[in-house]
Formats: C-alpha cells, structure tokens, sequence
C-alpha cells in the first residue's frame, strides 16, 4: 500500500508547482501591461501638457472655430482664444478677438488656425480698378488697357475678368537681303508678356477681396494664382455675358509689370497691317513659363532647305 500513497504525493507536489508557476507568470505579465498602459497615458500627459503649456513663452492667441472662407465676414462666434507654445506661435497673430471681428478673409483660414494680420482686412467696399492691381514685392504692377478691334484678337472675346493669359506680338516690318539690296517683308512672332491676369473687359471688373491694411499676403499662397494680396472669387469672377458678341471695338484691361506693359503698349501702338497682338488664354491653374524660343518667323513655318 506504501508505493500508491507516494505516488499520489508526487504528482499532488508535481501539480503544486506548475501552478504556482502559472500564477508567477501571470502576476509577471499582469505588470507588464500594467507599466505599457501606464507609459502610454504618461506620453499622452505630456503631450498634452506641451500642447496646452502656459509655461514661459506660451501665450493665448486668436484661433478660428471654425473654418472660414475667402471674403467670409469674421464674426465673434467663429472665433475663439487658444494658448499657443511658443514654438507654435505665428508672426503677425493677434491676442484679442476685436482685432478680427468685422474684417474679412482674404485666403480660407481652417478651424484651429491662428489668426494673423496678413490673411484679413477692413476692406471697406473699395470695388475701383486700383484696388484690383495685384501686390508684388516688386511694387511695378500697372493696369493696361487695350482697344480691340476684332473679337479674334482676343479668342473670340471669350476670356473674363480673372482668367489668366499670355500675350503673343506680331509684327510684319520689312528687312533688307544683304545680297540683292531688296526688301522684303520680316514677318516675326513672339510671347512678350506670360501669365498676365485680366482685370476687366470692358466695364466688367474682376470680383475679388484685396488685402488693403497691413502686409499683403505672400505670393503664391492659396488666396489667388499668382497674384499676392488679391484672393479671385473663383466663378464669381466671370460674371460677362459670354453669349453676346462685339459689334463695336471694346477693351481688355491687363495687371502687367511695367516694362511688359511697354512693349505690349508698342505693338498696340502699330498699324494693324505692322503690328498686332494675340491673347492666348491658360488653363486654370497653370502658372508654368514657357523655356526656349519664344521668337518665331516664317523660316521657322519653312525651313530653308540645304
């Protein structure tokens, strides 16, 4: 009877044993988790401690609510004070929601989004053809006006206020044959003038929200392409009535720098069978220059033969 009674007791010992080593490893793996998810809620502490840090440089700043598009009225209710690190603040913020209030949006500001000076304006109601001449570091931009005398010229009279074109020269002058000492005529074409927006046709402006306080906004921004301090209201913008046709000479007026207004004022200034201009329209969004000749001639159409 002795040798069942002990084995019982060894396999009873054996059984203790592996228990207790499952209770070891369970309390074990119990801390591991509980350490992971108490490291996690650590992190997330601090990063909302950094985020919401009143340390020294934070400060509270404008913020919108909510997001606010081009040419919105800003009001109070889609604003609101945030506190701001200070390695998240913006040049030109402002700390109180009355410097907004009552102004406009000159680009779409998002929810979150600091306010700065440089993305609104009083804007006062100016609508006259100054306020429409886009804002460059270089400060040359001018408004050209030009008398069309066909519909063709400028592609059927289709382009409106806010397109963007370029403008392409033809000139038939006449050059003499070093050989001969004949004349003959030199008929050339070239683009003298690339991505000029349209400010009006006729006495159709283009609509848009200057930025007419403060710093204008930078080029290249989402406020308008290629124009800084000038935010197009999109389709707002062609408000002509493209089913009427020209039957009479009527104008297009253009945002040039004042060397390309020049030499677009020269051939414009040329008889007709000397010099004319051609408006070439460009797809929305386009704002690439063209590279290599930009000269072309009848030798170009047919190549002499060698």
């Amino acid at each position: 009877m002795a040798r069942p009674i002990t084995a019982v007791a060894a396999g009873s010992n054996r059984n203790r044993a592996i228990l207790m080593l499952a209770v070891v490893f369970g309390l074990f793996s119990a801390m591991l988790v509980f350490a992971f998810l108490n490291s996690r809620d650590s992190g997330k502490s601090a990063l909302e401690a950094a985020v919401n840090s009143t340390g020294a440089g934070a400060e509270s700043v404008v913020v919108a609510a909510e997001d606010i598009k081009v040419g919105d009225t800003i009001t109070d209710a889609k604003l609101k004070v945030q506190t701001i690190p200070v390695t998240a603040l913006l040049p030109g913020r402002l700390t109180s929601t009355a410097g907004a209030v009552d102004k406009v949006a000159v680009t779409p500001i998002f929810a979150g989004e600091q306010i700065i000076e440089a993305k609104i304006s009083t804007f006062n109601g100016q609508k006259t053809l100054a306020f429409k001449i886009p804002d460059t570091a270089t400060k040359d931009m001018r408004a050209l006006s030009l008398q069309v005398p066909h519909e063709a010229w400028i592609a059927a009279g289709l382009p409106q206020p806010g397109d963007r074109v370029d403008i392409l020269a033809i000139t038939t002058l006449k050059r003499q044959d070093p050989l001969t000492g004949q004349e003959r005529p030199d008929v050339v074409a070239g683009i003298i003038a690339e991505d000029v927006q349209i400010l009006a046709v006729s006495q159709t402006l283009i609509k848009s929200t200057p930025k007419t306080d403060g710093a204008a906004v930078k080029a290249g921004s989402s406020a308008t392409p290629g124009a800084a301090g000038t935010a197009t209201a999109g389709a707002e913008a062609r408000d002509l009535d493209t089913g009427s046709t020209f039957e009479k000479a009527v104008s297009i007026t253009l945002a040039l720098p004042v060397d390309k207004a020049a030499k677009v004022a020269l051939i414009d200034a040329l008889e007709d069978n000397l010099g004319q201009y051609r408006i070439l329209p460009r797809r929305a969004g386009n704002d690439e220059l063209l590279s290599g000749t930009k000269i072309w001639s009848f030798d170009d159409i047919f190549p002499t033969k060698k």
